[in-house]
């Protein structure tokens, strides 16, 4: 719906106020900019996280390997076309549409009221939601806001068929509703919500229905052949009935805060740990009770907001971890989708009080748009830095798994390692239930990895498979390496190993740590990293390097290659290649590796110089070259 502008003024009350939307919307955010890569950031600006960056691999490609995202991925790909890898611009992206959702999510109040001060409200406080920052401030948060940019113009063109009785408007909300879920999958959910509109804003009659359902079918249909192409089998995370409840309640219960009683705890939390005890499952209940009450009291006041608060549980079923899960259990990011329509109703909620002047109601929601406002804000400057990030996730949540892992590799290499190893002692404990979690890998092995772990492992990363611990195990043994224990770091290594085996990292790391005493030992590690992760650079420069020492140039050469991208800041790898291509006699090859070797990081120009004198003398004649 279109407010009128009987006057012809240009700067009409809602002009001002879609104007403000979109300003606080970007002003709030410029702090991001400045931020680099974060987490997956590095894979999705590059495109390795969807096999390549073409838009033929984002749409036959998983996105990071386990979910069927292919247009999240595409924009990535835009992104890149101008971007050139920096930062700033896939930040710049996020934002605006960010901003651009605020807007229509404003349009779709107005829709549905037919006031404007409730779309205005509603786009305010969608802008300054905390359950916004993670998708928005956070590269890799793509997912969620895209998703949203598209579910919120979806609803809006679908209600505006119902008004107008326009078939294009009814294509475009299909053809949104297919964007919005190639964006992320959770948006497919909507679609109860297609037939349920008629009898609320259409001609109520099961003819009216299958009208407005067959291109929401013809989507669908679509949706599920671009799955077939793309996407990796479903794999769920397997819980008992009474686990999968309690998650459920917990999980109910933190979003509830996040949306009504938002802080810096709820803002920064990726598990459940926080949320411990009887107290939260009781919230979780009262707050499932709570949210029935007020869809059945909204459906015989108002069926037009009852189903805007309809699609938001719809959106928020499948990330509210009642149906089990294979990725990570909860994180405020999830829950932006189901976000848009909770500031829709607030937004309304905070206009019809004022408009009836009723305090008790517009004292809170006036205060949850305050207390979200600076939530939002607090949150926004946590995503800065990676380390910035992961120190406060690890602070704010100790047992978040991949949050102390990052968290402890920073400190490690800012040479903080007691710090590192405190940390890494005290997720290992919690993990394993005890403090001698290194004498019970040792006495039991893998079965030290019992159903205790992997239910403590789940509230992670949704994956009952542990063997990630092995990783963290390794991280301690490094720092007590550092710390000049380098026997206790050792066998830290060697009980990583016997949980994780195959972990390529922890392999990687052990044949270093070994190399200078058992050199085949540690050539065997190499091999069995590269083996299960044949794109792992590092580790192809180290076993290259090797291969260089044995003479067998080539396949130095077949390990380089393929890694200096990554590995190339590093000179001595560029000398290795170069190295390698002597001994195939290969020296124009040589001499552009040694080339390559004086743009890079710390040059170590008397090896380099060597190089150029031995290739000088190989070759006798420079013209050779």
């Amino acid at each position: 719906m279109q407010p009128s502008n009987k006057d012809g003024r240009l700067l009409t009350n809602w002009r001002v106020g879609l104007f403000i939307i979109l300003a606080v919307s970007i002003f709030i955010y410029i702090p991001t900019l400045t931020g680099g890569a974060i987490w997956d950031d590095t894979e999705l600006i590059s495109g390795s996280g969807f096999g390549k960056n073409t838009f033929l691999s984002a749409f036959t490609h998983p996105f990071l390997k386990i979910y069927f995202r292919p247009l999240t991925s595409a924009s990535f790909v835009l992104d890149s076309s101008f971007a050139k890898a920096t930062p700033f611009f896939y930040h710049q992206t996020n934002i605006l549409l960010h901003a651009f959702t605020a807007v229509m999510l404003a349009y779709l109040a107005l829709a549905v009221t037919k006031k404007e001060l409730a779309g205005i409200l509603a786009g305010v406080f969608f802008a300054l939601q905390p359950v916004q920052v993670d998708a928005t401030a956070w590269i890799g948060g793509r997912t969620d806001v895209l998703s949203a940019f598209f579910i919120v113009p979806m609803l809006v063109t679908l209600v505006r068929y119902h008004q107008t009785q326009k078939r294009p408007w009814l294509y475009i909300s299909a053809f949104l509703l297919l964007c919005a879920a190639t964006s992320k999958e959770q948006a497919i959910a909507l679609l109860p919500a297609v037939p349920l509109s008629v009898f609320v804003f259409g001609k109520k009659t099961w003819a009216d229905v299958r009208k407005v359902c067959i291109p929401f079918v013809a989507v669908t249909l679509i949706f599920i052949g671009l799955w077939a192409i793309d996407a990796p089998f479903p794999v769920g995370a397997h819980n008992g009935l009474a686990s999968t409840v309690k998650v459920g309640l917990k999980t109910t219960a933190l979003y509830t805060q996040a949306f009504f009683v938002p802080s810096q705890r709820s803002l920064i939390t990726w598990t459940l740990e926080n949320y411990r005890g009887m107290t939260w499952l009781l919230a979780g209940v009262a707050a499932i009770v709570a949210a029935g009450f007020t869809l059945k009291w909204l459906w015989g006041r108002s069926r037009p907001i009852a189903w805007v608060a309809i699609c938001g549980l719809l959106v928020y079923l499948p990330i509210s971890n009642f149906p089990n899960v294979p990725t990570i259990v909860v994180a405020p990011y999830r829950c932006a989708e189901a976000g848009t329509m909770v500031a829709c109703l607030l937004g309304m909620g905070l206009a019809w009080a004022i408009v009836n002047k009723k305090a008790l109601l517009a004292i809170p929601l006036a205060a949850n748009l305050i207390l979200g406002a600076i939530v939002t804000n607090q949150g926004i400057h946590v995503w800065t830095s990676e380390f910035h990030f992961f120190d406060v996730a690890a602070h704010n949540d100790p047992h978040f798994i991949a949050g102390v892992t990052h968290y402890a590799e920073g400190l490690n290499a800012e040479n903080r390692w007691k710090e590192a190893y405190a940390w890494t002692d005290e997720l290992l404990t919690w993990s394993f239930g005890t403090k001698d979690w290194a004498k019970r890998i040792e006495t039991k092995g893998a079965a030290a990895l019992d159903a205790d772990v992997k239910e403590r492992v789940h509230t992670n990363i949704g994956n009952p498979e542990p063997k990630t611990l092995g990783y963290i195990v390794s991280l301690a043994g490094s720092s007590l390496i550092s710390l000049q224990k380098k026997e206790e770091g050792i066998k830290l290594y060697q009980d990583a190993l016997l949980i994780s085996p195959k972990d390529p990292r922890v392999n990687f790391a052990y044949g270093h740590l070994i190399i200078g005493r058992d050199r085949a030992e540690a050539i065997r590690h190499w091999e069995l990293a590269l083996k299960v992760s044949p794109k792992f650079p590092a580790c192809a420069a180290a076993l290259a390097h090797e291969r260089i020492i044995d003479g067998r140039f080539q396949d130095a050469v077949n390990l380089l290659e393929p890694s200096m991208e990554t590995v190339g800041w590093n000179c001595d790898a560029w000398i290795d290649l170069a190295d390698a291509k002597i001994g195939l006699k290969d020296y124009a090859g040589a001499s552009a590796a040694l080339d390559s070797a004086g743009k890079a990081l710390l040059v170590i120009k008397p090896k380099i110089d060597q190089r150029r004198r031995l290739i000088q003398i190989l070759t006798r004649d420079r013209g050779q070259l």
